[in-house]
């Protein structure tokens, strides 16, 4: 079976395995101003928000284990990473990027400035500095009633109320994990670590998420739709910061918030904001003339992830993945910048991995002339990365790069909306890679028959290359997903 004759997983194929979204949907007590600068040329086509997101160890090119996800330790060799990471960062064109667990993941420290400890923040203040100095703005990733506020309901139970929340369309019966919005502590407490965050860390902005890890859903916050509870924690919380601190650029990262009331509804959720990133392109899959209805009548700019979330493997070696998807975010880029939207936010990783070292660039070049097409764009990253000899190894090098894509992308089926992930976020470490067992039987088979072939004419496109390395290690990487590949077929689908 050839990459053009694939066998399709069906839409409904899921992950066996555990996501980001289930993981957080699951997660119990016990675990319970002005826009960024426009592109050079002044193009109007350029995308305003041009952000990296992630969480702070999410580029890292070790592989971390023995701790739950995220997660979000730091030490120089972080800080070294982030200059190199950063510099390709401005180099491609990103004027942001939004930064999680720079100082909490799951808990705030009661007394919120033992958060900073003095060697971290020694650490991060070196990351922000040379963020700075590039001109890349740092936004904090801040959880809005929810995310980071496990200690501090233990300490304070006034915050929350244990009647249980709503996560991701579905009620979970446990808490603590997400603040009560009729609470007037928890209010404080928002209030409070957003001016820490301003005047002790010193971040630029903020990229908010409210509804990751679910709702409030006691007495009184359930009489409140889904859509009216995460428009006031958001717009309350937007309001405070742009009344007391006017220069901070704020966007909301809508994972698990309903935006499909439309417009009008919206209007009280983004009267506040700089974007509004459509994490699950909720917009689109209503139809192009709904999001540019959107995108004319929202206060602020709309955005995406991409339609696919594309997250990292924490504990997997760097080489163990390569999986480019260029043709499918360039549609997902265009289309968005068709339709309106002026904020884009590329899920980061480690640029150890080729894939990712790949995607930054293309995705950061991208977004800065959105209409060029994906075969030029990736045409540009290739003589950056590797300095084809002639026009001729040029071209094949980017057929080669989307013969790899369409070989795996043809038979996933529909991965266009939400999240995808190469392993479960569950447990402390390795896990399986779940990215190939959602694939059918047949359609491994033919994945792995493709990736054997296209390996096979790697070492002559190397050979007309002056920077081999990086191709070379795109051939180990290859070798290890051919070698997770027969793993799966044997353990999983009985193939021999």
């Amino acid at each position: 079976m050839t990459a053009t004759e694939p066998e399709r997983a069906p839409a409904s194929s899921t992950n066996r395995g555990m996501s980001r979204r289930e993981l957080l949907k699951t997660a119990g007590l016990a675990s319970a101003g002005a826009g960024l600068a426009r592109g050079a040329n002044g193009s109007s086509g350029v995308f305003d928000y041009r952000l990296l997101l992630g969480w702070i160890n999410d580029n890292s090119s070790r592989p971390l284990a023995g701790k739950r996800w995220p997660i979000t330790d730091v030490d120089e060799q972080t800080v070294l990473e982030y200059s190199a990471f950063l510099k390709t960062a401005h180099e491609c064109g990103y004027n942001g990027i939004t930064l999680w667990g720079l100082y909490a993941s799951h808990a705030w420290a009661v007394q919120l400035k033992d958060s900073l400890e003095p060697r971290r923040r020694h650490l991060i203040d070196r990351i922000l500095n040379t963020a700075d100095k590039l001109g890349i703005k740092v936004l904090y990733g801040l959880g809005v009633y929810s995310w980071g506020f496990e200690e501090i309901i233990r300490h304070d139970p006034t915050t929350a109320r244990n009647e249980g929340r709503m996560a991701w369309g579905s009620f979970q019966p446990d808490n603590g994990v997400a603040m009560c919005y009729h609470s007037e502590s928890a209010r404080q407490w928002m209030r409070d670590i957003v001016d820490l965050c301003v005047k002790e860390v010193g971040t630029q902005g903020f990229g908010f998420q409210s509804g990751d890890l679910g709702r409030c859903y006691c007495t009184q916050c359930r009489r409140l739709s889904d859509t009216e509870y995460h428009s006031r924690v958001i717009d309350e919380t937007a309001e405070y910061i742009k009344r007391q601190h006017p220069k901070q650029i704020l966007g909301l990262s809508a994972w698990g918030v309903d935006l499909g009331g439309g417009p009008d509804s919206l209007q009280p959720l983004a009267r506040h904001l700089d974007f509004l990133t459509d994490v699950t392109d909720q917009s689109a899959r209503q139809g192009r003339d709904h999001r540019r209805a959107l995108t004319a009548a929202l206060p602020c700019a709309l955005g995406s992830l991409g339609g696919a979330v594309i997250v990292p493997p924490q504990r997997w070696p760097r080489d163990r993945w390569f999986l480019p998807h260029a043709e499918m975010t360039a549609t997902s880029i265009r289309s968005l910048s068709e339709d309106g939207g002026r904020a884009f936010e590329f899920f980061m990783g480690p640029l150890g991995n080729p894939q990712y070292n790949l995607m930054t660039r293309f995705v950061g070049l991208l977004l800065n002339n959105p209409t060029q097409s994906c075969e030029r764009t990736l045409t540009q990253v290739v003589d950056r990365l590797w300095a084809p000899t002639n026009g001729g190894a040029e071209a094949d090098l980017v057929r080669w790069l989307l013969a790899v894509e369409r070989a795996y992308m043809t038979r996933v089926g529909d991965i266009s909306s939400g999240e995808f992930d190469f392993e479960p976020l569950k447990g402390e470490t390795a896990g399986e890679p779940i990215y190939l067992t959602r694939l059918p039987p047949r359609a491994l088979a033919g994945y792995g028959s493709d990736l054997e072939r296209l390996s096979q004419q790697l070492p002559s496109l190397i050979s007309q290359c002056r920077r081999p390395r990086e191709l070379q290690l795109i051939g180990r990487c290859l070798e290890n997903v051919l070698r997770d590949v027969r793993q799966v077929r044997e353990r999983v689908h009985g193939s021999h």
